[in-house]
């Protein structure tokens, strides 16, 4: 069960099996080692079964170190070598060796400790967003983010960016997690109309809670309005139960659970309708969601954001419900945006900070190809975007790390 609720928590973003904690900043810096449990895929990304979030408040030093060569729990794709013209990089982090620094700097003070080295590195990791954003927008109606839930980087990422990306004619900032019922009071505090924000419109995220704060603090400042892309789970959880009983004929009470009970149940086992059932839900029909409340939002040529798990992205990991035997494609947010009329540009975001330890090793651990490009194009743990694709890309916010070594999974 302990398994289970972890799964829900960072693969649905939900209050109900997040738990409150110390957030530890984790920079991709530093040997991270193994995972310590079993992981799942699911909608969010990578999750941990053995999710500790009381950690030391250390920040770790990393030294960077390309993709050992490791069993993948997914297919990894041969990648290209990036077009190195095309690569558009950020400032390099200050973090470097004593001797490459004059003898009249280094004397005036103390060496840098560990840990302050692995926190200057944050600092100027953090000051730049290098995603051409004007670029993307003049040929694009939507940028669609996939992030890992457990990243804090993917949040102040966008916190950062937001006034250029006001600038550039964004005017909705979507988000995933945030439900829809909560819609009416984020207007109102976006308007002035409330002073503050009802402490459960964040209760989606509770250890991102004061990332959140600050990107919609910072959406208020340039008159970006935050939309809601969630329903409630249970609307989720019972359209899985109704349509697998549907496919089935099995009563709709054996199927109707927990989401987080569905989809570890899906994971762990193939059972012919049941499976097709989830993936359906869990990713096509809650991307035809999304997209519409996003359309609705970017009515009258206002340029969109949206902020969603990984799974909802077009990148370089085919991560979308490779554990539950259906083989069909269940599509992406991006997909669903270009039926409506809204043509969208898919970005992954890997590395900057976690978290703790267990989300950035998780993510490595399951994103294998899209750490190995960032690994590719940025050896010296640079922040820097490549393009991927006809309207993908991957943008890495820095910080470099040794490889993981996948944990063990169900293939089923």
């Amino acid at each position: 069960m302990r398994r289970t609720v972890r799964l829900a928590a960072l693969l649905l973003a939900t209050a109900t099996a997040a738990r409150a904690g110390v957030v530890t900043r984790v920079t991709l810096t530093g040997e991270l080692g193994t995972a310590s449990g079993p992981s799942f895929n699911s909608m969010a990304g990578p999750v941990s079964a053995s999710f500790t979030p009381a950690l030391t408040p250390t920040t770790l030093s990393v030294s960077i170190a390309p993709l050992a060569p490791a069993p993948a729990l997914l297919a990894s794709p041969v990648l290209p070598a990036p077009v190195k013209s095309e690569i558009v990089t950020a400032a390099a982090p200050l973090a470097v060796p004593a001797a490459a620094i004059p003898a009249a700097n280094r004397e005036r003070g103390p060496p840098l400790t560990r840990e302050e080295r692995a926190e200057r590195t944050v600092s100027e990791t953090a000051r730049s967003w290098a995603v051409p954003t004007e670029k993307i927008f003049s040929e694009h109606d939507a940028l669609v983010v996939g992030e890992n839930h457990g990243s804090l980087a993917s949040v102040r990422e966008l916190t950062k960016a937001l006034p250029g990306l006001a600038k550039a004619g964004v005017g909705v900032l979507g988000i995933e997690g945030l439900k829809r019922p909560s819609q009416d009071a984020v207007d109102a505090w976006l308007s002035g109309r409330a002073e503050s924000l009802p402490a459960e419109v964040l209760s989606f995220s509770p250890k991102r809670r004061a990332a959140f704060e600050a990107l919609f603090e910072k959406a208020k400042q340039h008159g970006v309005r935050v939309v809601a892309l969630g329903l409630p789970l249970d609307v989720w959880s019972r359209e899985a139960a109704e349509l697998a009983s549907e496919k089935t004929g099995d009563p709709m009470e054996s199927f109707h659970r927990a989401p987080g009970e569905q989809l570890y149940r899906a994971q762990t086992g193939y059972e012919h309708g049941y499976n097709e059932a989830v993936a359906e839900v869990y990713l096509t029909r809650r991307n035809k969601s999304m997209a519409g409340f996003l359309a609705e939002a970017a009515a009258g040529g206002l340029k969109a954001v949206a902020l969603v798990g990984q799974n909802h992205v077009d990148g370089p990991d085919a991560l979308p419900f490779k554990l539950l035997g259906p083989k069909s494609a269940w599509g992406t947010l991006g997909r669903e945006l270009a039926a409506l009329g809204l043509k969208a540009f898919s970005l992954t975001l890997t590395g900057g900070e976690y978290l703790d330890v267990d989300a950035a090793k998780d993510d490595r651990a399951v994103r294998v190809a899209s750490h190995a490009q960032a690994a590719q194009a940025s050896p010296d743990g640079k922040p820097v975007f490549v393009p991927t694709g006809e309207g993908t890309g991957l943008y890495h916010a820095g910080g470099t790390v040794p490889g993981v070594v996948p944990t063990s999974r169900s293939r089923h």
